[in-house]
C-alpha cells in the first residue's frame, strides 16, 4: 500500500513524492505495529556497490531511503536529476537464472533494482534501454535475520516531468509504461490507467441543484459546498487511491515553486493511511500506515 505522485508548478517544474505504507509482517513485534527499517542512504559516483548477486559501480551519486545497514534504497533521488521508488505488485513475476540467460537477460534482484537503475542512468530514455534489458531473477534477498522476496514494481521521473512505471510481469522482464503521474499497488498499471475511464463525469464544480429524472428537484445538503469532485472513492484500495490521486493533483489550484513542496503534501493528505485502517485478521497488532512522506 504505497502512493507517488506528480504536480507541476506554474513554471513548469516537476514535484515527485510518495507514501511508503508497506509493513513487512516479520518485522512485527509484540502489541506494536511493525515498522519497516529504515535509514537516509547517501552513495557517491564511482563506488562500488555490494549485490548478492555481482557488485556494480555507481555511475552517479544518488540519495534516498533504503534499508537499514544496507545500500537497498526504496526511494530515492540521483545527481542527474531522475527520481523514483519501489512499491508492491502482486502480479510481479521472477524467473530462473535458465529462463533469463536464454532471453539475453541479465539477472538482477527485485530488492536491488532501484537501486541499480537509479545508480546508472540519467534520464528516462536510459531508463527504458536498461530495463530492457534486464529481468527479475527468482532469488530471494538476505537480510540479517530473514529472507526476503518482494513483488515489486518502479517508477522513475526525470527533471523535464517525464516519467515511467516499470513493472516485471512478463515471466520476470519488464513491461514499461509511460507514466500518468500516479502509481499506487496491484492490479497491474494499464488496469489503472485503464480504470480512471469509469470516473470520467468527476469535475471539481460544486453542484448547486439537480432533480431526479427531470421532475422532483433537489438541492445540496449543504448549499453546494463540498461537492466538487461528488463521488470520487474514499476507501484506502490501490485503485482508489489511484482515482483519487489522479484527480486530486489534476483540478489543485496553480502554484508556484516557493509553494510547490506544501502543495505536494497537501495532495497526499487524502491517501495517507493512519494506523488501524488495515489491520491483519491473524494479528489485529499488525495495520498498514503510513510510516513516512517523501
Amino acid at each position: 500500500m504505497c502512493t507517488s505522485i506528480i504536480i507541476k508548478s506554474k513554471s513548469g517544474n516537476p514535484y515527485w513524492g510518495r507514501t511508503m505504507d508497506f509493513v513487512p509482517q516479520f518485522f512485527d513485534t509484540p502489541n506494536e505495529p511493525a515498522i519497516i527499517p529504515s535509514q537516509i542512504i547517501n552513495i557517491p559516483a564511482n563506488y562500488e556497490i555490494h549485490s548478492e548477486l555481482e557488485n556494480w559501480k555507481s555511475k552517479y551519486a544518488i540519495m534516498g531511503v533504503g534499508l537499514k545497514n544496507s545500500e537497498i534504497l526504496y526511494d530515492g533521488i540521483n545527481e542527474k536529476g531522475l527520481v523514483g521508488d519501489i512499491q508492491i505488485l502482486t502480479e510481479a513475476t521472477h524467473a530462473s537464472l535458465d529462463s533469463l540467460e536464454s532471453r539475453n537477460l541479465k539477472p538482477v534482484l527485485g530488492e536491488e533494482f532501484f537501486t541499480y537503475i537509479l545508480s546508472q542512468c540519467k534520464n528516462i530514455t536510459e531508463v527504458k534501454e536498461l530495463t530492457s534489458k534486464l529481468g527479475l531473477l527468482d532469488q530471494k534477498y538476505h537480510l540479517k535475520n530473514h529472507e526476503l522476496s518482494l513483488s515489486p514494481h518502479y517508477t522513475f521521473m526525470e527533471e523535464s516531468g517525464a516519467a515511467v512505471v516499470l513493472e516485471p510481469t512478463d515471466n520476470g522482464a519488464f513491461k514499461i509504461y509511460d507514466s500518468v503521474g500516479v502509481m499506487t499497488n496491484s492490479p497491474e498499471y494499464s488496469y489503472h490507467t485503464n480504470n480512471i475511464r469509469n470516473y470520467i463525469s468527476l469535475n471539481d464544480m460544486n453542484i448547486t441543484s439537480g432533480n431526479i429524472g427531470g421532475k422532483l428537484p433537489l438541492e445540496p445538503i449543504e448549499k453546494g459546498t463540498g461537492y466538487g469532485l461528488f463521488g470520487l472513492p474514499g476507501d484506502y484500495t490501490s485503485p482508489s487511491r489511484f482515482v483519487r490521486s489522479m484527480y486530486i493533483a489534476n483540478n489543485i489550484n496553480d502554484f508556484s515553486d516557493e509553494e510547490a513542496i506544501p502543495t505536494l503534501y497537501n495532495v497526499f493528505k487524502p491517501v495517507m493511511i493512519p494506523k488501524g485502517m488495515g489491520r491483519y485478521p491473524n494479528n489485529h497488532n499488525l495495520t498498514d500506515y503510513t510510516q513516512y512522506w517523501s
